[in-house]
């Protein structure tokens, strides 16, 4: 490699590999998808990272940016095994977290359950304490500095390694929250403090005071593994990476350990970063996009609108609804790892239990005794011999683990392992038809777009049952989420809560407001201006572009109607409220301009493939259905397409599920 040359990496870690990405400036580029080899997470990834750059012949002194993605924060939410935290509140308010909104999520149980597990801050780590600010945020009762300390001292001896802490009104006046914050690290320096101003900037104690919890549970974990990271790069001669965040955008390493609840849904934001390249969207088009994008244990689904990732407020991880900007992404329990069952009824289920990558499926030769949905593909052929990274399946250990699955059904392997597959694309279709029609999309006019390790096994039968005639398989579709990271702009944003009637009388707030994020932008002119409002007394804000130099009152309630009408089906004439104000800027690497692979579709006229039949990539494997047609796209990608109504749609089975 010359001493002129100059790359850019983007990396991601999943359950079973870790993808690398990577271009110049010449726009050589270059990926791999590596098994992962070792639990510890900064090790295994530090590991694929040497072996990727050996093999592509990329030198540590010529890479200009390494940009990471990985599920680490999602994985935690989810198993929920890290030592719980302390959490303090105001007096009276100690139980806010388990109260929250009695929402009742099953209509028919006798009491209203906790909205939050009560191990992740349990009784004895939920202190008070006095003083209090009120909702403009004028101070009506000082901190008492003797309580300070007492506090400061029984936080300490509980041996937590990260504190909360969540005082009422302190967006609108953070001083108590600051000085709480101060005399905890004067006893403990080495403590993890989440601030809820920090976190989240808006009101709703509840909302604001969960997503501050989670943070702090865990950031100890995320630091520790972002400080691995770092060194291990630094020991490398390699740059300080930049961090995909849950919205899709990268941000420095600091900044993220600073508030890593932010990395919450950093992996399908990955995904999304990497779609949006391949989707030949731009602010013109009118047909959306949707993604799936299948892993080892749940599908992403995820939506692209004229040119811009669909992003939301609340993300939905296990039972948590988290206040957080990200992108708007639902997971379906499907993935290769998702275990099959027959339920007491005699009906075959799929998920939502998956075996991960360790010991992973039986066909993984690694120890796994339970059958899966890479299982059946196995067992249809419908997957190589060898998967990337050199993993040899083991067809006969799938036969053996389906066996039992037919015996339930009273059919043979391949009937059942059909009848799996089937149930899988019968799911995922399920999923995307919620999502879409959720935001106002009519699934049969949008394009699908599919990717992971399994999102092209599935593709086509999923658009069958959706009436979609049309899949795009990008050519990187198995390390989308690693190109994601690559290409991903640097982002920053600032927002300022408000609480404004829209009318003529709230625009000198709305225009200071303005003024206060125009401040923090470092005199940028292209800044993406958005705003959320609801109708009076409606609960969920909906968030739509703003103009600060050419709207007026009347145009934002224009705007905002038209976009409640499109996702909610009518417009109300009623007053409005103004909630939120946010504007972002990015910044994009120069290298990217031009390395980046073409976003053309456009197919070939010649068919690469009629169906049924399966095509095997570096990366990824698709299954062509009976009734398709397959064609290659002029960036290496390809295009699927529906040419007769005969095919045999996916067959579930009597019993199946």
């Amino acid at each position: 490699m010359s001493a002129t040359e100059a790359w850019s990496i983007g990396i991601d870690v999943g359950g079973t590999y870790v993808d690398v990405a990577a271009v110049d400036h010449a726009g050589r580029y270059l990926r791999q998808k590596i098994p992962r080899i070792d639990k510890d997470p900064a090790l295994s990834v530090l590991a694929a990272l040497d072996d990727a750059l050996q093999s592509m012949e990329i030198a540590p002194q010529v890479v200009r940016q390494l940009a990471h993605g990985s599920t680490l924060v999602t994985n935690m939410l989810l198993e929920r095994k890290a030592p719980p935290i302390a959490v303090v509140t105001n007096r009276g308010f100690a139980d806010i977290l388990l109260i929250g909104r009695q929402s009742r999520v099953d209509l028919y149980a006798p009491v209203a359950t906790p909205q939050t597990p009560r191990t992740l801050f349990p009784d004895r780590l939920r202190f008070e304490i006095g003083g209090r600010c009120d909702a403009g945020g004028e101070e009506i009762q000082p901190l008492d500095h003797t309580e300070l300390v007492s506090l400061a001292n029984a936080i300490a001896d509980s041996g937590v390694a990260g504190v909360a802490i969540c005082l009422l009104h302190a967006t609108r006046n953070p001083v108590h929250e600051l000085a709480v914050a101060r005399a905890l690290a004067s006893t403990r320096p080495d403590l993890a403090i989440s601030l809820s101003h920090v976190v989240d900037v808006a009101p709703g104690e509840f909302e604001r005071f969960l997503a501050t919890a989670l943070d702090a549970y865990v950031k100890r974990s995320t630091q520790d593994y972002l400080t691995a990271f770092g060194d291990g790069l630094r020991q490398r001669g390699l740059p300080e990476p930049v961090i995909m965040n849950s919205d899709a955008g990268l941000r420095p390493l600091a900044e993220v350990a600073a508030k890593p609840l932010s990395l919450a849904l950093a992996g399908p934001a990955a995904a999304m970063s990497g779609f949006s390249l391949h989707g030949a969207q731009d602010a013109n088009d009118a047909a959306a996009c949707i993604s799936v994008e299948t892993g080892g244990t749940t599908t992403d689904i995820g939506l692209i609108e004229k040119g811009a990732i669909v992003c939301g407020r609340k993300i939905e991880i296990d039972g948590l609804t988290i206040s957080l900007r990200a992108t708007d992404i639902l997971s379906v329990p499907v993935g290769g790892g998702s275990i099959v069952q027959i339920n007491q009824a005699g009906a075959l289920r799929l998920g939502p239990q998956s075996t991960g990558s360790i010991p992973g499926p039986a066909a993984y030769g690694r120890g796994g005794r339970l059958p899966t949905l890479t299982d059946a593909l196995v067992v249809l052929k419908r997957l190589p011999t060898t998967l990337a990274g050199g993993l040899v399946l083991d067809a006969a250990a799938a036969d053996q683990v389906m066996a039992g699955i037919a015996a339930a059904l009273g059919c043979d392997v391949e009937a059942a392992a059909n009848a799996v597959v089937a149930a899988a694309a019968a799911a995922i279709a399920e999923g995307v038809k919620a999502h879409a029609y959720r935001h106002g999309i009519d699934p049969t006019g949008a394009r699908l777009i599919a990717g992971g390790g399994g999102g092209a096994q599935h593709a086509a039968e999923v658009a069958e049952l959706l009436g979609c005639d049309h899949v795009l398989v990008p050519a990187d579709a198995g390390v989308i989420s690693a190109l994601g990271c690559l290409a991903a702009p640097q982002m920053a944003a600032a927002e300022v809560a408000l609480d404004l009637p829209l009318n003529e009388a709230c625009w000198p707030a709305l225009r200071a407001a303005v003024q206060v994020i125009a401040d923090k932008t470092e005199g940028r002119t292209e800044i993406a201006w958005s705003l959320e409002a609801v109708y009076q007394g409606q609960p969920g804000a909906l968030e739509f572009v703003f103009h600060p130099d050419g709207d007026d009152p009347a145009s934002i309630a224009q705007r905002f109607d038209q976009v409640h009408a499109r996702v909610r089906g009518h417009a109300f004439q009623r007053e409005m409220r103004l909630l939120r104000l946010r504007g972002q800027w990015v910044t994009r690497p120069a290298i990217l301009q031009a390395a980046i692979p073409a976003k053309s579709v456009t197919a070939t006229d010649d068919v690469l493939q009629a169906g049924p039949a399966t095509i095997f990539t570096e990366t990824s494997s698709l299954w062509v259905p009976a009734g398709w047609q397959c064609r290659m796209t002029a960036d290496g990608g390809f295009q699927m397409q529906r040419v007769s109504r005969t095919g045999t749609r996916p067959n579930l089975l009597k019993g199946a599920a």
